[in-house]
């Protein structure tokens, strides 16, 4: 009888520890978000001529290069210019210049929109070339002469 009793304790205590569900009910939970349609310019290097500027010189002065880069979400259209005058100051002297897309110097950096376009097939960096010139034979006096201009993407 002491056997069956501690039996019967046994199955109790294991029935007591296990708990036992009669009933259960699911529901679905969504995970959301928006990715947005997004372009950033992420590095910038300067155009700089790597040469003086000679104005006695009958050549211009080729030497500019700079280059910026940019990362836009997948298939996003984006539109790309640099506005600006495009002219060099040192107090009330000017130099003139323009800014190219290629090193042959054939197509200009559009000033304002329409741009470049073009379509990010993935969101890894873009870098984009800027080529300098100097055109010959401008009237100015020694000097540093600086101008800065402004990068856009449009998305």
């Amino acid at each position: 009888m002491k056997k069956i009793i501690i039996l019967l304790l046994a199955i109790a205590f294991i029935f007591a520890a296990t708990p036992v569900f009669a009933e259960s009910t699911t529901q679905n939970l969504r995970v959301i978000t928006y990715v947005a349609k997004a372009c950033r310019i992420t590095s910038i290097t300067n155009v700089a001529f790597s040469t003086s500027y000679d104005p006695t010189d009958t050549s211009p002065n080729d030497s500019g290069r700079g280059s910026f880069t940019l990362r836009c979400t997948r298939n996003t259209n984006y539109d790309l210019f640099i506005a600006g005058t495009r002219q060099m100051t040192n107090g009330s002297n000017n130099l003139d210049y323009e800014l190219y897309r290629e090193a042959a110097r054939i197509n200009v950096w559009p000033s304002a929109s329409p741009g470049v376009t073009g379509t990010a097939t993935n969101n890894q960096p873009v870098t984009r070339d800027i080529y300098g010139r100097i055109s010959a034979g401008q009237d100015v006096q020694a000097g540093v002469y600086f101008d800065t201009v402004t990068i856009t993407v449009q998305y």
